[in-house]
């Protein structure tokens, strides 16, 4: 064997070991203990809808009566199928999801680097940094719409090399499935137009270039609002609109106070990227810079992302980390790329250093994954997916208990706070299919025992679920009701704690 074919031999090894630790990191990662989170608020509202239009075919679209996108809940009715625990069939469609968004992180890296090893290094810190990791875990849009983020610059980026319709036709593909997850996609045609700009060789551009450029552009214009209009079909496409005012200043709001949402977004902006990316990914992605080679694509990646990040903070009036999770992955290459960088390097100091850079971003990913109480979190997820009403620790064994009496015979009616969230469909997507067990809404603020669970017959076994922040009962109304157990949920950083009552009316 020459010395060239023995080179040729250990780089395809090197490069097969490290496509299967990453395939090994990614799947430890998103699938060890995936139900271990509590069923956060948005989860126990998509996974019920996803329940209902799965029972109901003429209700495929009642997502859209929340102005929001139905293709996540979609995706997640044959897991339903497959899956016995319904928290579990819609993380696993994030899970799917996720995995895509390695694969095309992986492709990005190298359509615009052209180097397999700084793809795989860009998949391997997409399978070990905390950001995606906890949202691939959840059943929540997010991930699904960073999906087609990633594909839709990948798709733009091969068009633009090589003005094929058929990846134009891909690119429509792309954004159409994102407008039909999440309206932010939106940002993509404009990262379409991104990747054109930085791509192109605008020194060779000819009128029969314009000519395929501007058809490959309308096909994907055409397919993805082709896609999009098929929520047309559903009662209530308008309330995408209306429900996007919720989260979003107007153009006059903006002007009016230009800095109030912006100072306060960039900062909890570089938080959240300081703890989930974590500090070594990020210097990373500095380090990506040093390669002057590709210093047009590295410049290309940072406005892709900045855009997005930029307008959020100008606009959002409600913010949290799993919005930008979709802005932030074409950072990750850069990152890839500085880690080639250090990879690359003669010094045995400088490659050794590549070890100090993963292992933090992996140490806290397995803290996340062990005890994320410990985890070094931003406020809106610790506040959000564990401390308050919106984490629903104890329901999964609250339907249990009722489905075990339930099973005995007995009629079974459940009251809890809230009409619609956490409670009541976080006890319906586990309950659901029980006959014998109904399970009503009531207000969220509960200073009585609801009147219809007092006027239900007595012959069935009668509970109230609530927070116990929000339980406002009097002395009187208590002592007709008999705690069967307490839930606590995460200690806060004030050292309080939320928890859910089951209680038994006698």
């Amino acid at each position: 064997m020459t010395f060239q074919e023995n080179m040729i031999k250990n780089k395809v090894f090197c490069l097969l070991s490290l496509a299967i630790i990453t395939l090994a990191l990614f799947l430890f990662f998103r699938l060890y203990r995936l139900g271990q989170t509590p069923v956060f608020v948005d989860e126990a509202i998509y996974i019920r809808w996803s329940q209902v239009m799965r029972a109901e075919p003429t209700l495929r679209f009642l997502p859209l009566s929340d102005g929001k996108q139905p293709l996540f809940m979609w995706s997640t009715m044959p897991f339903l199928k497959l899956v016995s625990d319904p928290l579990i069939a819609g993380r696993l469609v994030s899970f799917f999801a996720g995995f895509g968004s390695l694969v095309g992180i992986g492709t990005l890296a190298l359509l615009l680097f052209s180097d397999p090893f700084i793809a795989l290094f860009s998949s391997l810190i997409y399978a070990i940094i905390p950001f995606t990791i906890f949202f691939d875990r959840m059943a929540l849009t997010d991930s699904l719409l960073a999906m087609f983020g990633v594909w839709s610059l990948v798709f733009a980026v091969k068009f633009a090399n090589t003005l094929h319709n058929e990846y134009a036709m891909y690119l429509g593909f792309a954004i159409g499935g994102g407008l039909l997850t999440k309206s932010p996609a939106m940002i993509f045609y404009f990262w379409t137009l991104l990747a054109i700009l930085f791509t192109l060789d605008q020194k060779k551009i000819t009128m029969d270039l314009v000519k395929k450029l501007l058809w490959g552009l309308f096909l994907s214009l055409f397919i993805s609002q082709a896609m999009y209009a098929i929520l047309r079909l559903g009662v209530g496409f308008q309330m995408i609109g209306t429900r996007n005012q919720d989260y979003v200043f107007s153009i006059k709001e903006i002007l009016s106070h230009p800095t109030t949402p912006f100072i306060g977004n960039i900062e909890t902006t570089l938080n959240w990227l300081f703890l989930l990316f974590s500090p070594t990914v990020l210097l990373l992605g500095v380090l990506g810079y040093l390669n002057s080679k590709v210093r047009r694509q590295y410049v290309l990646l940072i406005i892709v992302s900045l855009a997005p990040l930029l307008y959020q903070a100008f606009v959002a009036k409600v913010y949290t980390s799993r919005y930008i999770l979709y802005a932030v992955l074409p950072l990750i290459p850069l990152a890839g790329l500085g880690l080639h960088w250090l990879f690359s390097h003669k010094g045995l100091l400088i490659k050794s250093s590549i070890t100090l850079f993963l292992s933090l971003p992996f140490l806290i990913s397995l803290v996340y994954l062990f005890n994320p109480a410990l985890a070094p979190m931003s406020f809106d997820m610790r506040n959000g997916y564990f401390e308050e009403w919106t984490a629903g620790y104890g329901q999964k064994e609250v339907a249990r208990y009722l489905i075990d009496e339930a099973s005995k015979g007995k009629k079974i009616v459940v009251f809890t706070e809230g009409f619609f969230g956490t409670l009541p469909d976080g006890l319906q997507i586990y309950t659901e299919g029980n006959k014998n067990i109904t399970i009503v809404g009531s207000t969220y603020y509960v200073s009585e025992i609801p009147s219809g669970l007092l006027n239900t017959s007595s012959d069935n076994l009668r509970f109230l679920v609530l927070n116990k922040s929000r339980n406002h009962l009097s002395a009187g109304d208590l002592s007709k009701l008999e705690l069967i157990k307490e839930y606590p949920k995460m200690v806060r950083m004030d050292g309080t704690r939320e928890s859910l009552q089951f209680l038994r009316l006698k």
